[in-house]
C-alpha cells in the first residue's frame, strides 16, 4: 500500500471513531516517518529532477502562451475581416501590382480626360492616390512581416534554450500549434 492509501485508511478510521485523536496523530506520524525512511537520499535526487522537469515544462508552456499573444500583434487585416500573417514576398508583389495598376489608371484617365478639361482632369489624380495608398500598405505589410520574422526567431531561440540543445529539434513548436505559421490569403 502506498503512502496516500495508508493516510486515507487512517483518516477513515479516525472519522469513524475507531481511532482517537491521539492514536490518529501517532499512527500518522509513524506512517510519515516510515515513508521518509523508505525514500532515502536517492528519492530526494529523483524528486528534485522531477521538479526541475516540471519547472522547465511550465516555462515552455508559458513561453508558448506569450508567443500566441505576441503573434497576434503581427497579423494584418485581409479580405472580409480575416486576419493573416504578412509575408515579405506578398508585400512586394502587392506593391508592384498596385503601382502598375495605378500607372495604367493614370495613363488611361489622362488620355480620356486630355481633351475634356474641367473636372475630368482630376481623374488621373485618383490613380496617383491609388498608387500612394497601395505602396503605403505594401510598406506597412513588409515592415510587419520583417518584425514577425525577427520575433519568431527570438521565440524559437528561447524555446530551444529551454528545451536544451539535444531536444531542440525534436520538440519544435509544432506540438503547440506554432509550426512555421505562414498563413496566406
Amino acid at each position: 500500500m502506498n503512502l496516500a492509501d495508508e493516510l486515507r485508511k487512517l483518516h477513515e478510521l479516525h472519522r469513524n471513531g475507531s481511532l482517537t485523536d491521539a492514536e490518529f496523530a501517532a499512527a500518522k506520524a509513524r506512517v510519515l516517518s516510515q515513508a521518509d525512511a523508505a525514500s532515502g537520499p536517492g528519492a530526494d535526487q529523483t524528486m528534485q529532477q522531477h521538479l526541475e522537469e516540471i519547472k522547465r515544462q511550465n516555462e515552455i508552456a508559458q513561453l508558448d502562451r506569450q508567443w500566441a499573444l505576441e503573434r497576434d500583434r503581427y497579423m494584418v487585416p485581409g479580405n472580409h475581416g480575416v486576419r493573416h500573417l504578412p509575408s515579405k514576398g506578398m508585400s512586394l508583389f502587392g506593391g508592384i501590382a498596385v503601382a502598375v495598376f495605378g500607372a495604367f489608371w493614370v495613363a488611361m484617365a489622362s488620355n480620356i480626360a486630355g481633351g475634356m478639361g474641367g473636372m475630368a482632369s482630376f481623374f488621373p489624380l485618383f490613380g496617383v492616390l491609388f498608387i500612394a495608398v497601395g505602396v503605403g500598405m505594401s510598406i506597412y505589410s513588409f515592415t510587419k512581416a520583417s518584425q514577425y520574422e525577427e520575433a519568431h526567431a527570438r521565440y524559437l531561440r528561447r524555446r530551444a534554450e529551454l528545451l536544451g540543445a539535444d531536444r531542440a529539434t525534436a520538440d519544435r513548436p509544432a506540438e503547440a500549434g506554432f509550426a512555421d505559421e505562414r498563413i496566406q490569403e
